[in-house]
Order: C-alpha cells, then sequence, then structure tokens
C-alpha cells in the first residue's frame, strides 16, 4: 500500500475514533457521569494531539520521498513479533496459573496488554540494536 494512501486510512480512522469518543463523552454528560466524561474528554484531547504530531513527522517524511517502512523497519516487526508470540505464551500461561483468583474479564484484559507490551518493548529492543541488519 502506497504511503499516501495508509495515511488518509489512518486519518480516516482516527476521525472515525475521535467521533465515536465524542458521542460517548455526549452521553456520559447527559447521565451526570461528569468524571468518566472528562476521563474520555482528555482521553479525546491526548489522542488528538499525539497522532498529529505523529502525521506531522509521517507527512514530512512523505514530502521528502521516504517511505513509511524501509527494509530494516520491516524485519524489525517480524523478529519482534516472533519474540512478543513466544512472551505471550508465558504472559498466558501465569494467567492461567492465577486464573482462581482474578476473573475472566481481567484475564483477558491483562493477557492483551501484556501481549501489546511484549510486542513494543520487543521491538524498541531490537530497532536499538546497532548489529540487527
Amino acid at each position: 500500500m502506497k504511503s499516501k494512501t495508509m495515511l488518509v486510512l489512518c486519518i480516516s480512522a482516527l476521525f472515525v475514533l475521535v467521533l465515536g469518543l465524542s458521542f460517548l463523552a455526549i452521553r456520559l454528560l447527559e447521565s451526570n457521569d461528569n468524571i468518566l466524561a472528562l476521563l474520555v474528554i482528555i482521553g479525546i484531547v491526548s489522542l488528538v494531539i499525539i497522532s498529529f504530531n505523529v502525521f506531522k513527522r509521517l507527512f514530512g517524511d512523505i514530502k521528502e520521498g521516504f517511505t513509511i517502512q524501509d527494509e530494516r523497519t520491516k524485519k524489525i516487526k517480524i523478529y519482534a513479533a516472533g519474540y512478543s508470540y513466544f512472551a505471550s505464551i508465558y504472559i498466558w500461561l501465569a494467567l492461567l496459573v492465577f486464573q482462581k483468583y482474578l476473573d475472566r474479564d481481567d484475564i483477558i484484559i491483562t493477557g492483551l496488554f501484556g501481549m501489546a507490551i511484549s510486542f513494543l518493548i520487543s521491538s524498541a529492543i531490537l530497532s536499538k540494536r546497532k548489529d540487527f541488519e
């Protein structure tokens, strides 16, 4: 997929996400749940600010002719996915050991969060390695 097409799809997805979260915040304000509405609004604002900075950097790179992903980035993602797969197996096994003490919802949320964190950590470690070519 071309870089500009990917950028347009990401901006469209961000717009839909912000619109949905805005409707959620309005519903929460109507039901007098002000604390949750405030948290959703803070989340919307932080999401927009972070996304704006990321898109600004990506658009500058695309304007200069760079692609979003090069060969090294693709290789890092492949290796990070492999490492995080094995790490997530151990995370799920550890959660299964403690399943008597946790609710099912807590186990699923913790497992998925652990999988995402293990991927982010493994990709951060692999991207810092200089000998990874």
